[in-house]
């Protein structure tokens, strides 16, 4: 064996003399680790219980296949999607229409097999054990996922979508981990199945031109040629990300490559250093003239690339002079009119926010793409992340975009889910790198923030993890929560009153938006209970090609009003707690501790959603959503297994099957199925109920009656693709959604809008048990809401600016304001924002202008709290002015 190997190394600097490459290579592993980093990680491992059990997960996933491969080395490596069939060992392929049309050329080995298509299909790859070996045809089997039979069939190559890539991304990946298994432990059984797949990948690949591109479908002509979106091995060139997988593997088995060579690389006259230099270079140059300059493209292409230049060796060892000091300045520092560097896309976050420009999935993937871009760079001597404060920044700002359960607001083209809590854990390794405790300690309070909730689990990280993370340093594990947060460039705002999984409360009001990932939603609003997003915007589409994309892409897939505004920039005509867009992302100090609203308009809409608390675990929202158009429907989605309408004293009320709703304001219209209708004008409740969980989950929708008023009840598209962002997955594909339309004909609702209050409660724990109009006009409404805490709250709403008595001895003036009484006693007036409020001796009247502000008996001590200076009436007769201030004493 050994006399083997020295033969081995001598036929190797023959070679390299031969060709002018006597050069040193760089060591390796180089990408995120050392050599002399393996006792380090192995004592993380001893140490670290996460650790332990991440080994543990990463050597049970491969070792079944390793051990195999020790007396079958063919098994593995004929599961990769190739052109097996020689005299079909495609060197050349020809796209037309985005999609494969046809190969030529025989190369003397099989080549990796272009995926059939760049679009999406339903179906998912059978298990590696199921797939066809040495699979001539490239049809592959598959099981459709939006299909309760899960049955596999034969999905043809030209209708394969991603199953190609998957199936090939899913076998280097393998080979990654037992690459890292093979450094770690030095067993040499690990290396050689990495080696085999990896040699297969590669000498596949080099025999592989890029495709080309006639028609230039993708926005090019293929080939070498700049322009367009097609990469080496992918229509998408953000989708050549099977050299990532590559690269790590031959960095980790580089020493084991050199003196186990292929054995065909004796026909190409090189050794793997110069054809992996060859290939890794091609994804290279084409990745740096193709995808897209700006937004995630840009970036994505970046993280596709930037392994592929690391392990690259020295300029001087390549004839060209192209290695890795050659190309990392792309990513660092030249922007070229493909691609923007690093100080360029920076600029996308908002100095202001914090947010990438995008819509919440894809912006917080921009954060992580970047520190992972970072990581190794870092370790090659590069720091792209300590010059620039931005990115801490931004790791932070997007905390704003999480619910109590930490899952990700949906809105735009995005699935949810929980944000990337690696992100922070990436952020503690550079910190402990650069011995900064204190910052450490941050992200070590968002790290143990999502393991408490079940959200993130440090055991579940792959082998990076067991390279980079750190251990904890103390520190807490509650965020601190922003009661509001608005960012201008996505229409967007988020208010909370708590931030608990059970008792918090939340909602989202936001406009529509083209580009950035971003969507012609209208005004919509979503909001949430038990930590959940419980009037969802729909987000279950396969693909943007899917039939169903229209729907789940457009206002049809959100809680809004149709027809008119669908997009375009909003106008935030109050709002408390209040946010500067301009100037900061989060609010300052709130006015009232149970009271939050923001009042919005965009063209002939106008929409003011409020929050009302009850008690420390109950409360409710407000829906006053008002539109300048005489006919309008009125959209909501609501999680749930069932749905019933009642008029407001029980009695289900009777609806007739029709065909489908009438007067389609839209195209996605077309999903809804199941339509019931009837003719009512009264107030009505519409019931929800999720009984896949116990206690079941219920939300109730208490409606004020108007004149010309249809109801449809259907059943919706599913709400999404997601195990995670519905309770007990309701309403995850295929299981529908339960919907309602309310249609007003002939009957403005600027001046007669659509009123709500929606209640959401574990079963048995409702709060909630009257609900009634007071006063109504052209410009007011006036509610009464009673609790079983024998809390009676009036709740107003006005958008002329006129003083209005919607009771005895009660009076109001302002966009919105709340009187509050408990047991027949004053509890408290909220001036959401306005010039005046009144209840009975009780009064806050602003001096200049419009006043957020909250008088509040607590104790038998009245305290108020005023944005500006105010005149405050008490009784026996008294009034006086105060000035501004938060939670003061009304001597």
């Amino acid at each position: 064996m050994r006399s083997n190997i020295v033969i081995k190394s001598l036929m190797l600097v023959a070679v390299l003399l031969l060709h002018g490459h006597f050069i040193k290579a760089q060591d390796h592993p180089s990408l995120f680790v050392k050599n002399q980093d393996r006792e380090t990680v192995l004592a993380k491992i001893e140490n670290e219980e996460w650790a332990k059990m991440s080994w543990q997960n990463l050597k049970k996933s491969i070792d079944g296949y390793v051990d195999r491969h020790q007396t079958d080395p063919e098994w593995i490596v004929s599961r990769l999607a190739m052109y097996w069939k020689d005299g079909e060992r495609y060197t050349q392929c020809y796209i037309k229409k985005q999609n494969w049309d046809y190969g030529e050329g025989n190369a003397p080995v099989p080549t990796m097999r272009l995926p059939g298509m760049r679009t999406w299909n339903n179906y998912v790859n059978v298990p590696l054990e199921d797939r066809i070996p040495y699979n001539e045809s490239g049809d592959m089997l598959g099981i459709d996922r939006s299909s309760d039979d899960k049955t596999p069939v034969k999905v043809p190559y030209k209708k394969s979508g991603h199953m190609i890539t998957k199936n090939n991304r899913e076998i280097l990946q393998l080979a990654e981990k037992s690459a890292f298994a093979y450094w770690l432990t030095q067993d040499e059984k690990y290396a050689k199945f990495s080696a085999d797949i990896f040699n297969a990948w590669l000498l596949g690949t080099y025999y592989m031109q890029p495709p080309l591109d006639p028609e230039e479908s993708t926005g090019g002509q293929g080939g070498y040629k700049p322009g367009g979106i097609m990469g080496y091995y992918d229509y998408e060139q953000i989708h050549d990300f099977l050299q990532i997988h590559a690269a790590i593997t031959y960095d980790f088995i580089f020493d084991y490559l050199k003196t186990n060579q292929a054995e065909h690389l004796s026909v190409t006259d090189k050794d793997v250093t110069e054809v992996a230099g060859v290939v890794f270079k091609r994804f290279i140059e084409l990745g740096l003239v193709r995808g897209g300059k700006r937004g995630n493209w840009n970036v994505n292409g970046f993280k596709n690339i930037v392994p592929s230049m690391l392990v690259l060796e020295s300029d001087e060892y390549y004839q060209d002079g192209k290695g890795k000091e050659h190309y990392v300045p792309y990513y660092t520092r030249i922007t070229t009119d493909y691609h923007e560097a690093l100080p360029d896309f920076l600029k996308n976050f908002s100095e202001v926010t914090g947010l990438w420009p995008e819509s919440p999935g894809y912006a917080s993937g921009m954060i992580s793409a970047v520190l992972d871009i970072g990581m190794p760079l870092y370790n090659a001597g590069i720091n792209t992340i300590g010059d620039n404060p931005i990115l801490q920044k931004a790791a932070m700002a997007n905390l704003s975009w999480l619910d109590a359960r930490g899952n990700l607001v949906v809105f735009g083209d995005m699935r949810g889910g929980p944000t990337e809590f690696s992100v922070f854990d990436r952020m503690l390794t550079y910190y402990t790198w650069e011995n900064d405790p204190e910052n450490a300690r941050k992200m070590a309070t968002v790290i143990r923030k999502g393991l408490k909730s079940g959200q993130y689990n440090r055991s579940n990280t792959d082998w990076k993890g067991l390279c980079l993370y750190q251990p904890l340093p103390e520190s807490g594990s509650e965020l601190p929560f922003h009661r509001a947060a608005y960012s201008r460039f996505h229409r967007h705002l988020i208010m909370k009153n708590g931030n608990s999984e059970e008792n918090g409360m939340m909602f989202t009001l936001y406009g529509g938006k083209k580009g950035g990932h971003l969507t012609d939603n209208g005004l919509a609003m979503q909001f949430y209970g038990n930590g959940w997003a419980l009037a969802p915007d729909a987000s279950a589409y396969e693909s943007y090609w899917s039939s169903d994309a229209k729907y789940h892409r457009s206002i049809t897939g959100s809680n809004t009003i149709l027809p008119g505004y669908t997009m375009g920039d909003i106008t935030i005509n109050a709002m408390d707690p209040y946010v500067d867009g301009s100037k900061e992302l989060n609010s300052r100090t709130a006015t009232s501790p149970y009271c939050s609203f923001a009042d919005v308009s965009a063209e002939e809409k106008r929409r003011l959603v409020a929050m009302v608390r009850t008690s420390e675990t109950t409360g409710y929202y407000v829906d006053v959503f008002r539109s300048d158009q005489e006919d309008n429907d009125y959209l909501h989605h609501n999680l749930g297994d069932k749905m019933w309408l009642k008029s407001t004293n029980g009695e289900a009320v009777k609806t007739d099957r029709v065909d489908s709703i009438s007067n389609h304001y839209q195209q996605g219209y077309q999903f809804f199925k199941n339509v019931r209708k009837t003719s009512y004008g009264q107030d009505f409740n519409i019931t929800w109920t999720v009984d896949k969980v116990s206690p079941a989950l219920i939300v109730d929708m208490w409606m004020m009656g108007q004149d010309n008023r249809e109801i449809y009840l259907m059943d919706a598209p599913p709400t999404t693709l997601r195990m995670d962002v519905t309770p007990g997955m309701v309403n995850r594909s295929p299981q529908l959604t339960p919907a309602t339309i309310i249609r007003q004909t002939g009957n403005n609702a600027k001046l007669h809008p659509f009123v709500a209050v929606f209640e959401s409660y574990n079963k048995g724990e409702k709060s909630v048990n009257q609900i009634y109009k007071v006063a109504e006009s052209d410009g007011f409404i006036a509610l009464s809401v009673t609790s079983n805490k024998n809390t009676q709250q009036l709740i107003v709403n006005s958008i002329d600016n006129q003083v209005y008595e919607p009771e005895k001895k009660t009076s109001f003036q302002g966009v919105f304001g709340i009187v509050s009484e408990k047991n027949g006693v004053f509890d408290y007036l909220y001036l959401g924002k306005g010039k005046m409020i009144k209840k009975g001796k009780y009064s806050i009247q602003s001096l200049e202008g419009e006043v957020s502000a909250e008088l509040r008996l607590v104790d038998g001590k009245l305290f108020y709290t005023a944005d500006k200076q105010v005149k405050i009436g008490f009784p026996k007769g008294k009034t006086k002015v105060y000035p501004a201030g938060y939670n003061m004493v009304v001597e």
